[in-house]
C-alpha cells in the first residue's frame, strides 16, 4: 500500500547571497520562518547561490571596521544601520550583533564550501554554521581549517571538502557564478529568485517575504 502523492507544487528559491552580508544573515533567516508559513500548500526547495559584494577582497581580509567607516563615514548612520539590522533580526526570530566581526574576509571558499554542500544535501545545514561561525562568533570564514571544520560538523567529508577548497576549477565556477548574476543585474544582496523566473531583492520580513514568495511562484511565466 503506498501513501498519497504530494500534489503540492514546487516553489524552487535560489538565495543569491554572500555570507559577509548582515542583511544577507537577516534573509535567510526570515526565509526559514517564510518558508513554514507556505509548507502546507508549497514544496518550498532553497538554492544559495554565490555572490560576491566585495570581490577584490584580499585574500588575508581586511579590517572590517575601518573598511565601513570609509565607505559610511557618518557615525550617525552607521549607528542607525546597527539599528536597523538588530530590529530585522529581531523580527525574523533571532538576534545578533552586526558588529562582532572584526575582519572582512574574501569569501570565494565559503562559497565553494556553500556550493559543494549543495551536492550532498546539506547545503541549508552548512550556510547555517556559516553564517552563524562569522556573525556570532567573528571567525574567519576564509580559512581552509575553518571551513573544513563547518563542513565534518555539517556532516560532510572533511577531506574531501579540503580538497574542493583547494581545486582552482572549484574555485574558477564560483567566480563564474558570482559574475554571472552581477552581469544579469543583481546589485544588492539577498536577492531571490523563484522558479528561475521571476526576482526580487531584498530581506523581507517573514510574513511578508511569504507573500511576495507566494505571488512569484504562481504568477504567469
Amino acid at each position: 500500500m503506498t501513501g498519497t502523492p504530494d500534489v503540492r507544487p514546487r516553489l524552487l528559491v535560489d538565495i543569491v547571497s554572500d555570507p559577509v552580508c548582515p542583511w544577507c544573515y537577516v534573509g535567510l533567516k526570515s526565509f526559514q520562518e517564510a518558508r513554514d508559513r507556505l509548507s502546507s500548500d508549497f514544496i518550498v526547495l532553497p538554492r544559495i547561490r554565490a555572490y560576491q559584494l566585495n570581490p577584490d577582497t584580499p585574500a588575508e581580509g581586511v579590517d572590517r571596521r575601518a573598511y565601513y567607516d570609509r565607505k559610511f563615514p557618518d557615525e550617525a548612520q552607521r549607528a542607525e544601520m546597527v539599528h536597523q539590522l538588530k530590529a530585522a533580526a529581531a523580527g525574523a526570530g533571532f538576534s545578533f550583533d552586526p558588529l562582532k566581526p572584526l575582519r572582512l574576509p574574501n569569501t570565494l571558499k565559503a562559497h565553494q564550501l556553500i556550493r559543494l554542500a549543495h551536492f550532498d544535501g546539506a547545503q541549508e545545514r552548512l550556510a547555517d554554521a556559516l553564517y552563524a561561525a562569522y556573525w556570532d562568533d567573528g571567525a574567519d570564514i576564509s580559512d581552509i581549517e575553518i571551513l573544513t571544520s563547518l563542513a565534518d560538523a555539517a556532516g560532510l567529508d572533511p577531506e574531501n571538502a579540503r580538497r574542493d577548497l583547494a581545486d582552482e576549477k572549484s574555485a574558477s565556477e564560483v567566480k563564474s557564478e558570482a559574475d554571472a548574476f552581477r552581469q544579469a543585474g543583481v546589485s544588492g544582496v539577498p536577492t531571490f529568485i523563484v522558479n528561475e523566473r521571476n526576482g526580487f531583492s531584498g530581506a523581507l520580513p517573514p510574513a511578508r517575504l511569504a507573500e511576495t514568495l507566494r505571488q512569484a511562484g504562481t504568477a504567469p511565466a
